[in-house]
C-alpha cells in the first residue's frame, strides 16, 4: 500500500494589518511580511489577515518586519518560546486617544475635542483611563466631527484625563511618503541628507518629534502606555496626543521620513530632532501649513 506524504503546516505567528489612517485592512498586494533570516513565505489574506508558519520556538525574539509599498516598514520582534501560535499585536496600535473636555454627564456620556472623522467603533469597544480607570462603549462610536461617546461607567473621570478607546487588536501600517495622502490630512515630510556638495540621502535615521507649535510634550501613562499631549496653544484647549509610535519616522532610502496629522488640527510648527550613527545630531524647527503637504531638508554631518 502506498501512502501518501501529507505536509503538515504549524502555525507560529498571525495577525491581522490595516492601514493607520483609514483604519481599513489591506490587501496582500499592499502589505509585505517577512521574518529576518527566514526565507519562507508569509501567508496573506484578503482580508489583512497574515499567518507565518512553521518557526520554532526560540530562547530570543523574532525579528518580523512588515511594510508595503506606499507604506513604512516597521520591525516588531515577538517571543516564540512554545509551539502555540502567538498573535502579533501591541498596546496602542488600533486606537483613539482622547482629552476629556469637561465632566461627565449624568447619562455617562464624555465630551472631548471634535474628531473630523472617525471609522466605526462597536459597543462593548475597551475604554482606557489613567488612574487605573476601565468602562466599555455603551453605544458604537462613529462618523463625521464626533465629540463626545457614551460609557459604561464615568466614575472617577474629570475633565483634562486622558483616555484610550480600543477599536481592533490589529497591528497598524503608517503611511509613507509616496502614500496618496488626502487634502484634509497635514503632512510633514523630512528629507534627510549628508552635509556634502552632492547632498546624498541617507536612510535609517531617526526622527523624533520634540515640540508642536512650540510646546514639548506633557507625558502620561494610560494603562500602561506612555502617551505625550503636545497642547496646541489658542483661545480653546486643543492638542495632539501621540504614543512613541506615532512620535518616531525613520527615513527611507531616498532619505525621506514622514509625519502626518488630522487636517482639524491648527499645526502652525514642528520641532524634530535627528539622527544617525555616525553623525552629528541635528535639530530643526519648521512651519507648518496645515491641510497641506509640507517639506524640509536636513543636513547631516558626518562624525
Amino acid at each position: 500500500m502506498v501512502v501518501a506524504e501529507r505536509s503538515v503546516r504549524r502555525l507560529a505567528f498571525f495577525g491581522r494589518l490595516a492601514d493607520d489612517l483609514t483604519r481599513r485592512p489591506l490587501r496582500p498586494g499592499d502589505m509585505t511580511v517577512t521574518v529576518a533570516g527566514d526565507h519562507r513565505s508569509t501567508l496573506l489574506k484578503g482580508d489583512g489577515h497574515f499567518a507565518v508558519v512553521d518557526l520554532q520556538p526560540s530562547a530570543t525574539d523574532y525579528q518580523i518586519q512588515i511594510g508595503g509599498p506606499a507604506y513604512q516598514t516597521r520591525t516588531v520582534a515577538k517571543a516564540l518560546t512554545a509551539a502555540a501560535p502567538v498573535p502579533v499585536t501591541f498596546a496602542g496600535e488600533d486606537e483613539l486617544y482622547v482629552v476629556l473636555g469637561g465632566a461627565p454627564t449624568p447619562q455617562n456620556r464624555i465630551s472631548f475635542e471634535p474628531l473630523a472623522f472617525v471609522p466605526t467603533v462597536e459597543a462593548g469597544a475597551s475604554v482606557i483611563g489613567q488612574g487605573g480607570f476601565t468602562a466599555t462603549l455603551a453605544e458604537p462610536l462613529e462618523g463625521r466631527n464626533v465629540n463626545s461617546a457614551v460609557l459604561s461607567t464615568v466614575a472617577g473621570l474629570v475633565a483634562g484625563q486622558l483616555l484610550r478607546i480600543v477599536r481592533s487588536p490589529n497591528l497598524l501600517l503608517r503611511p509613507g511618503p509616496t502614500y496618496a495622502f488626502p487634502s484634509d490630512v497635514t503632512v510633514v515630510v523630512v528629507h534627510v541628507v549628508e552635509n556634502d556638495p552632492a547632498e546624498p540621502a541617507l536612510a535609517g535615521a531617526t526622527l523624533a518629534i520634540s515640540k508642536i507649535n512650540g510646546a514639548g510634550p506633557i507625558g502620561a501613562t494610560v494603562g500602561g502606555l506612555p502617551l505625550s499631549r503636545f497642547a496646541l496653544g489658542g483661545t480653546a484647549v486643543v492638542s495632539v496626543v501621540l504614543d512613541d509610535e506615532d512620535r518616531a519616522a525613520s527615513s527611507n532610502d531616498r532619505g525621506d521620513a514622514v509625519f502626518y496629522f488630522s487636517g482639524e488640527k491648527a499645526l502652525t510648527s514642528l520641532a524634530i530632532d535627528v539622527s544617525k550613527a555616525q553623525y552629528q545630531p541635528a535639530a530643526v524647527t519648521m512651519n507648518v501649513t496645515a491641510n497641506a503637504r509640507n517639506v524640509q531638508k536636513v543636513s547631516l554631518t558626518r562624525l
